[in-house]
């Protein structure tokens, strides 16, 4: 597969996450909907390939800070699409510095974070985590007035599957 295919992947599934928020939230002018995926990353690539997974049932919380401290903290669950969903209220939180950690993934083959070395076996914690502003940059996708899309959170298995090969030969490919 190439890297082309495996970016059509990622964008239908921000366009598919887009018509979900649309779909089920009640657009109001002081709420900013925050949505992302949280999916395992079976090749090592740190990226989505075609047989990358979608995590149901991880745990995820999202803070938010203004002058250093945390102001807003909230956890929640990815659905059965790997999908999370944070609603936030414009007017009461700071949305310009907030991160989205990954905290606990059900999946028992891939529970290791990209932040750490996927050999170092005494790094247990599945722990990924993502920058965002949330009213300007390039940290989400926007989606109109008041909905954002974060970039995926990936966890890493402990070993590549043996049919990886081909994405990572077509990642250098297209890198060079």
């Amino acid at each position: 597969m190439s890297t082309k295919s495996s970016t059509t992947v990622l964008a239908f599934a921000f366009c598919f996450l887009s018509l979900l928020i649309l779909a089920y939230s009640n657009t109001t002018d002081d709420k900013i909907y925050l949505t992302g995926l949280v999916y395992c990353d079976n090749c090592q690539l740190k990226s989505m390939t075609e047989i990358s997974k979608m995590i149901p049932g991880a745990r995820v919380r999202l803070e938010c800070r203004e002058g250093g401290n945390v102001k807003s903290k909230r956890e929640g669950e990815t659905n059965p699409l790997g999908m999370y969903v944070f609603v936030l209220e414009k007017s009461k939180e700071p949305l310009d510095d907030c991160q989205v950690t990954v905290l606990h993934s059900p999946d028992p083959e891939c529970k290791i974070s990209h932040e750490v070395d996927p050999n170092n076996k005494s790094k247990t914690a599945p722990v990924a985590t993502r920058k965002l502003n949330l009213l300007e940059g390039d940290s989400v996708v926007f989606i109109g007035p008041s909905h954002r899309v974060s970039y995926p959170l990936g966890l890493v298995v402990e070993k590549a599957r043996p049919e990886c090969e081909q994405f990572a030969k077509a990642r250098k490919h297209f890198q060079n």
